[in-house]
């Protein structure tokens, strides 16, 4: 849950005795959660956390592979919540940062591209404000305030979108998130303990939640979790190989296919547009390669599908098709239709064809699925696991046997999606 998006400016104020104070001097808060509010603001986050974001952007000593600059997210010392924070500093050296706070067992990579998209926004914003405060406009300060105030409500909305994923978003999660596609890459190898997942990804990140990770995995049915019994080492007599383990059971991917009702629809009804539908969808397909899509490639696509807006033009073109100028008003209040078209245009999901009147009509050039197949690999990889002589990649018995006997109930299971 998200608990509330602070903006602040951070200041030197000089005292009469001319001793310069550090301070952080608020500019817009949004409390989404209504039992925090400018008195008790030191229950969600302390002074001290404050100068920890602060300085952990400065000084740059965390970076988060895949972020962007001026991009931070941790947990807070001071009270019980994480933050994902933006900083920018002006031109004139005034410094800027808006927090982001969340509940701890939220996923702030599900977030990732909303926020993105509120830092860009304050880039703007934050420039505005600075002009502003020089030449000392009161009323411009004014509207500054409410369009921050606007964009920083539109992003808390966004964000409570994404609670309730359908089974294509939560498939979007692994593919957006280079944690969880680290966890996927390390379990197509063979079993592995948790504890041994927890640090690899934490060379991409520090403190992950792992748990929060390993959640669409599991509500897809995709890993299994359990706990194997270690033996006692005979010369040493400690118990070896003994905790929880981690199966990979069912694969995923997430790939780009032909939107067939579409093209069988317009065939059908010998509709004018098909001809040229047709020919786009081939010209496109003809190219398409799903083994050579990079990681980039299926991040864009599945940051496409968590954004609720776009998600939802997105869900309406995959059933129907409008002409630009009738597109029903299926956006929040916030959006700009014409960005979310463009954006879906740009990436090749969505195709504009004029008809003979050179009215232009939208259709869904490729459709967004996710596939879940048996992981047949897994069969020799544990096999070669099991007898490597290599400490690193050997696995013992009762683990390749747990993983072979989960395989085999896994086999004859479907997962729709």
């Amino acid at each position: 849950m998200i608990e509330a998006i602070l903006t602040f400016e951070f200041v030197l104020i000089q005292k009469p005795t001319g001793e310069v104070k550090p301070d952080f001097k608020p500019i817009v808060f949004s409390f989404e959660n209504k039992q925090f509010t400018n008195g008790n603001l030191s229950e969600l986050i302390a002074t001290s956390d404050l100068f920890s974001i602060l300085y952990h952007h400065t000084t740059s000593i965390r970076e988060i592979t895949g972020g962007f600059s001026n991009y931070y997210e941790g947990r807070l010392k001071e009270t019980s919540f994480q933050v994902s924070s933006y900083f920018i500093q002006a031109e004139s050296e005034t410094q800027y940062l808006t927090i982001l706070i969340f509940t701890l067992d939220e996923d702030l990579g599900a977030y990732e591209d909303i926020i993105k998209s509120l830092a860009r926004k304050m880039d703007y914003l934050f420039e505005t404000f600075e002009t502003a405060k020089k030449t000392n406009q009161i009323s411009l300060i004014s509207k500054i305030h409410n369009n921050i105030e606007t964009e920083l409500k539109y992003a808390a909305f966004q964000i409570k979108r994404l609670t309730n994923l359908d089974k294509i978003q939560k498939s979007a999660l692994i593919f957006n998130s280079y944690e969880r596609l680290e966890i996927l890459k390390t379990l197509r190898e063979f079993p592995k303990p948790k504890k041994e997942v927890r640090e690899i990804v934490e060379r991409i990140r520090e403190n992950p939640n792992l748990d929060v990770l390993l959640e669409p995995f599991l509500e897809l049915n995709l890993i299994r979790r359990d706990w194997i019994k270690g033996k006692r080492d005979k010369r040493t007599g400690l118990i070896q190989n003994q905790g929880e383990y981690l199966f990979l059971t069912k694969d995923i991917e997430i790939i780009r296919v032909p939107n067939y009702e579409l093209l069988d629809h317009l065939k059908e009804s010998k509709h004018e547009l098909y001809s040229k539908y047709e020919a786009k969808v081939v010209d496109f397909f003809s190219e398409y390669d799903p083994k050579t899509q990079t990681v980039e490639e299926k991040k864009k696509v599945s940051s496409i599908l968590l954004n609720p807006d776009i998600y939802d033009l997105f869900a309406m073109l995959r059933n129907k098709y409008y002409p630009r100028d009738k597109i029903p008003n299926v956006f929040s209040e916030f959006a700009d239709t014409e960005l979310i078209l463009d954006e879906l245009i740009q990436n090749q999901i969505v195709i504009e064809i004029k008809d003979q009147k050179e009215r232009p009509w939208l259709l869904l050039l490729t459709d967004i699925q996710p596939i879940i197949f048996f992981p047949e690999y897994l069969l020799n990889n544990i096999k070669d696991a099991y007898h490597s002589e290599d400490i690193k990649k050997k696995i013992p018995f009762e683990v390749a046997k747990k993983a072979l006997d989960l395989l085999e109930v896994a086999y004859p299971e479907k997962i729709e999606i």
